[in-house]
Parts: structure tokens; C-alpha cells; sequence
């Protein structure tokens, strides 16, 4: 299924790309910063991990680029929780999450380096390993700034930090004795990646 979103995704920018003078694709790897939802009582998070991915741009005028944006992070849910039986923060499942984003980007000056700023919107999906946890779907937001410089016409480099914010995260339902608890709320999920841009068209 992600696959396909993936592939349906960038078709629509390749058509896109027939209109358009150049489009930019950057394979990218990153770090997350882990992120963390207190309630009353205790706390889940989600722990630090690696991030990769992939960024497709094309221009719609001078200085914005429309994206879409995907990457995968692999991470650890911890919880804390003394009433449901965790004193300690202790590791409950690994977990996949992806996030899928389509925005705008501006960038700013003529040279080889190139400042940007972008906004976009998306969702993300939140997988468990465990299967007795519940997957879910997240509208999300997403706020990022950067660096672009390109060597030649064809070859650059990116370097960005970005904010994502998943919106209303159901968490994953976890459970002691027969009893469960499910918690959500809005978190925000820092990330640093880079990665070399292969520009095709003029």
C-alpha cells in the first residue's frame, strides 16, 4: 500500500514535469528527534531514530517549487505509567512511521546557494511491529528551512531541518490485566537530512 501511494504520487509529478522546466529529485537521510505526549498519570514518546527518504520538486514560477515529500523513520513507543503497571519507562513495541507530504517551497537569490523555506501538508501513518498495538492515520502538518548549492546544472546538495506535527496522534493502545488506556494528542517531530539532488530538465 505505501508503495503505491509512493509510485502514484510521483507520477502525478512526472506529468507534471512535461509543463514544467526542471524537476528535482533528492534521496535523503536524516535524524528524528524523538517526541513526547504527556497525559495525566504518565507519559508515552516515541525515541530518537534515522530517517530516509525522498523529495520530488518542480518549479511553478521563479522562486516556488511545489514537493511532495516522503520519509520513513524506525523508532521504539516507551511509556510511563504507574496506574496501568509501568513505574519505569520501559520499551513497548517498535514502530514504523511515514510521512507523506505535498507543499510549497520558496527560495530566495539567483547563485548557487540557495536558501528556502517551505510549508506543506500531508498525513502520516503510525505501524506498530506488535500487532496486539493499533495501527493509526494522522493528518499532519509540516514547517522546513534549508540550504540548496549545486556544483553544476544537473547536481546539488540539500540540507534541511524540518518540523512535522501529526495532528491528534492516537498513540497505540496498550493494555494490563484486561484493562487499556488509549492517549493522543498533537506532538512534534524535529528532523535534520541531507542528501544530493539530481535536477533534470533545463
Amino acid at each position: 500500500m505505501k508503495n503505491k501511494i509512493i509510485l502514484s504520487l510521483l507520477f502525478i509529478f512526472i506529468a507534471f514535469y512535461s509543463n514544467a522546466q526542471k524537476i528535482e529529485i533528492t534521496p535523503q537521510y536524516g535524524y528524528q528527534i524523538g517526541a513526547k505526549y504527556s497525559y495525566y498519570g504518565g507519559y508515552i514518546k516515541l525515541t530518537d531514530s534515522d530517517q530516509y527518504g525522498l523529495t520530488v520538486g518542480a518549479p511553478i514560477s521563479d522562486n516556488v517549487q511545489l514537493e511532495f515529500m516522503w520519509a520513513q523513520q524506525n523508532a521504539t513507543v516507551r511509556i510511563k505509567d504507574p496506574l496501568y503497571g509501568y513505574p519505569r519507562e520501559t520499551d513497548i513495541t517498535d514502530i514504523t512511521v511515514n510521512h507523506y507530504q505535498i507543499g510549497v517551497n520558496h527560495t530566495f537569490g539567483y547563485s548557487d546557494a540557495v536558501p528556502f523555506f517551505g510549508l506543506s501538508a500531508g498525513w502520516s501513518t503510525f505501524n506498530p511491529d506488535d500487532r496486539q498495538y493499533s495501527s493509526s492515520t494522522k493528518f499532519e502538518l509540516g514547517i522546513s528551512g534549508g540550504l540548496k548549492y549545486f556544483f553544476t546544472n544537473n547536481l546539488g546538495i540539500r540540507l534541511q531541518t524540518q518540523l512535522l506535527m501529526p495532528i491528534d496522534w492516537g498513540g497505540v493502545y496498550f493494555s494490563n490485566g484486561g484493562s487499556g488506556v488509549s492517549v493522543g494528542g498533537t506532538i512534534l517531530q524535529l528532523n535534520f537530512s541531507g542528501g544530493f539532488i539530481f535536477a533534470f530538465g533545463k
